[in-house]
């Protein structure tokens, strides 16, 4: 299975991808978005088909199985300088998250990385984060940076495999369906 950009066609598997890398963050915060009559998924989908943002197609990789998208990474530059705005303006779950992003300025930042659970024990993660690498090298980014809660034994040591370090942390804010709580881990790999 290879890695291709993402089509805006996959925007229903990319929602439903986010949603598990974001820890139901996504979906919680797509809730709160829902127009009468749309689900959260609804609002998910929109926002993956579009052309802008961090979380778009555009910004997408996946690997399918069938014709059908089972794993994604979201991946980009993070600006340099990194300006957060007011962090008051944004909801309090939100807020560790870009605090972490904005100790990584110009870094390739990994937003997402998911596999469906029916597809994981294949290496679709670990090829992920390869193209990952690649593409930073290929934009010039000097350093790979993610974000993980510190509960995910799972994914930090996959990623402890691949040379990650934690550079931070910040507490993780609870919110309703949280998976882990702990603290949100930024960690950094540099590009040789």
């Amino acid at each position: 299975m290879d890695v291709e950009a993402a089509q805006v066609s996959d925007a229903g598997e990319l929602a439903e991808l986010i949603n598990l890398a974001g820890e139901g963050i996504p979906a919680y915060l797509w809730s709160q978005m829902a127009e009468p009559g749309q689900t959260s998924l609804d609002v998910g989908v929109q926002r993956a088909a579009r052309d802008t943002g961090g979380f778009s197609y555009r910004n997408a990789k996946v690997i399918r199985d069938q014709g059908r998208a089972v794993a994604m990474l979201i991946a980009y530059q993070l600006d340099d300088p990194y300006d957060t705005g007011d962090l008051a303006e944004l909801p309090p779950i939100v807020r560790p998250l870009i605090e972490l992003e904005a100790l990584a300025p110009g870094s390739w930042y990994i937003n997402a990385i998911a596999t469906d659970p029916a597809a994981r024990g294949r290496g679709l993660a670990r090829k992920l984060m390869q193209q990952a690498e690649q593409d930073a090298a290929a934009a010039g980014a000097q350093t790979l940076s993610l974000i993980v809660a510190s509960e995910n034994q799972p994914a930090r040591a996959l990623y402890a495999k691949l040379g990650y370090e934690c550079k931070a942390s910040r507490p993780v804010v609870d919110y309703p369906g949280a998976l882990h709580g702990g603290e949100w881990q930024l960690l950094l790999k540099p590009l040789n």
